[in-house]
């Protein structure tokens, strides 16, 4: 693969917010090395990208495909909604550094919070390395279909350190000379940053080692990310807006501390029960900027969205009859008499009937996406909205159902949006001065939701469809502002010297589709996958890795370390 091609008739986005312009692209050698009108073909494969636009390829800073890039190192269908390159390692969860003993914790811990199969992380990872210089050697050993690049999880940084007591207290003085030391050691070996939650638990409820990190700890862990030119990506304590107000505060004045050591957090959105709450969350990053924090919010198009099912959910907590009965030990059989009693009935439609906030409020059922059914004749039903179940059956929605959860024996499973409903306010956090487009998941949640394509559902709802801001912004936004945040200075735009990671699209051709249950997960497992988006072509180092939405088998992507924010720029001959 010699990453030699030429690419003709598009309009080039730069990827620094310029206006698009007609030019012909040549790469040598996985190079961009000419950009200019009418160039003519030296021996090189000719791409037709006519009513088309040429941009930098995509990087998704929030991605969890740290496990699955061992049985999917595709990363499908990441490459064909344009991304080109990855940051694994966020929420404070990874799978690197670690001891033998602590391997099945860790397993469970991650795929727990982030909800993926747990017997593929026994059959697929491994597990050959201690350290994170060994992780990182792995990793580097492996190619894929997109780059790859990686945070060091701080919760496993402590269990690497501190042993079993990480869960429990601080770091004592040591212990946080040996943290450091191990950042430190990371990050040589190709690390960008540290990741760390003040927010998750484990499968019984204790918080994560993360959270127990006191202020001198924290103190310590920037001043090595700070060294080595590091970025720090925190999920801080969701519980109240006034705790991540806190959590968010206490790290930008770290990141102040250390010379604007870059920190993104998860997330903003717009939640329909707290006009406020985004706005609030803007007015602070702001003020922290003003104060010298290098500090930005991931903002996804896309809402947070949570499971409703028959046996274990909490979305039903403003419904007691509904509650209980979801949450009840009792047999599936006795759950079945409850929902078809016409008593119990009666009471659940009262119950539905006065709620004003949270799930069903707002036609909240309606919204709910079918993901799981046990009737073949209902498998048509797969990826669409409840919307449809309800029109065509009429009668009140919680009769409907109670009668859906009957025919399909109690195994029906939907998935609630509850975030970023209102589609103005969306528009203006992903334009917003101090967010990043981010915060895709795509990786995680893989039964709820397949977080790849936020690319594409900017591009369709909120440039082409609703203007909320430039095609030209937009690619920035999604290509070079992150890579500037990562320090990644060979990617991002579209110049003479840079790697050809490239996406090409007719705007009009994209499509942001339904995910659909795939059943290739190892072992039999299945998935939501969101379909291809349009895109005609993804190229990664001037390879051609997808073509109208297939993949072409190209495996030219390599883990990206600490030499990807140092690389040369000097212009390849042609």
């Amino acid at each position: 693969m010699k990453g030699d091609a030429l690419i003709k008739g598009g309009h080039v986005i730069d990827g620094m917010g310029a206006p698009a312009f007609a030019a012909d692209l040549r790469i040598k050698g996985g190079k961009i090395v000419e950009i200019g009108p009418d160039l003519a073909a030296c021996g090189e494969e000719v791409f037709d990208a006519n009513g088309c636009y040429v941009s930098p390829g995509f990087i998704d800073t929030h991605a969890h495909y740290d496990g699955s890039l061992y049985w999917d190192p595709k990363f499908d269908p990441i490459a064909q909604h344009g991304v080109t390159t990855l940051l694994i390692g966020n929420c404070g969860l990874g799978i690197a550094p670690i001891h033998k003993h602590q391997i099945p914790g860790i397993s469970a811990l991650f795929s727990y919070i982030e909800d993926l199969p747990r017997g593929v992380f026994d059959t697929e990872i491994p597990w050959t390395w201690g350290d994170f210089n060994a992780y990182v050697s792995d990793l580097r050993s492996r190619e894929y279909a997109v780059n790859v690049t990686t945070l060091v999880s701080h919760s496993l940084l402590r269990m690497f350190e501190v042993g079993d007591e990480s869960w429990s207290r601080p770091s004592t003085p040591e212990e946080r000379k040996r943290l450091a030391n191990c950042l430190d050691r990371a990050m040589k070996a190709g690390a960008l940053g540290f990741s760390t939650s003040r927010f998750d638990v484990n499968p019984d409820g204790n918080k994560v080692p993360s959270y127990f990190a006191d202020a001198q700890e924290w103190d310590e862990l920037f001043a090595v990310a700070a060294k080595n030119k590091g970025v720090v990506q925190i999920i801080p304590d969701l519980s109240s807006l006034d705790n991540q107000e806190k959590d968010l505060r206490e790290m930008c004045e770290l990141s102040t501390r250390y010379g604007g050591v870059p920190v993104m957090s998860n997330g903003i959105y717009e939640r329909p029960e707290d006009a406020k709450y985004a706005s609030r969350l803007l007015d602070l990053g702001r003020e922290m900027r003003a104060k010298g924090a290098d500090f930005y919010y991931f903002a996804s198009p896309r809402s947070i969205e949570l499971v409703v099912n028959f046996h274990q959910c909490m979305v039903m907590m403003y419904m007691p009859a509904w509650a209980d009965l979801v949450q009840s030990v009792v047999s599936d059989e006795e759950k079945k008499r409850r929902l078809a009693d016409p008593v119990w009935r009666a009471t659940a439609r009262e119950q539905w009937n006065a709620v004003q906030e949270g799930f069903p409020s707002r036609g909240g059922l309606a919204r709910c996406r079918i993901i799981t059914v046990d009737q073949p004749e209902y498998e048509k039903y797969l990826g669409k909205t409840f919307e449809v179940i309800l029109a065509e059956r009429g009668g009140h929605p919680s009769d409907v159902l109670a009668d859906w959860a009957l025919e399909n024996n109690l195994k029906a499973e939907l998935v609630c949006p509850f975030t970023n409903l209102d589609l103005d306010v969306v528009g203006q956090l992903l334009a917003a001065d101090v967010s990043l487009i981010s915060g895709s998941d795509a990786g995680a949640h893989i039964g709820m939701f397949d977080g790849a394509g936020d690319t594409t559902l900017v591009l369709t709802r909120h440039v082409r469809d609703r203007h909320d801001m430039s095609l030209e912004v937009a690619i920035k936004r999604m290509s070079n502002d992150q890579a500037k945040v990562l320090g990644l200075v060979d990617r991002g735009t579209l110049e003479v010297g840079k790697i050809a990671d490239i996406a090409v699209f007719n705007l009009d051709d994209l499509n942001w589709a339904p995910e659909k249950k795939v059943f290739d997960v190892p072992g039999g497992g299945s998935r939501l996958r969101r379909p291809a988006g349009g895109f005609r072509y993804t190229f990664v180092s001037g390879i051609l890795v997808q073509k109208d939405g297939e993949y072409t088998g190209a495996m030219p992507a390599r883990f990206l370390g600490q030499e990807a924010r140092v690389a040369s720029l000097s212009p390849v001959a042609a």
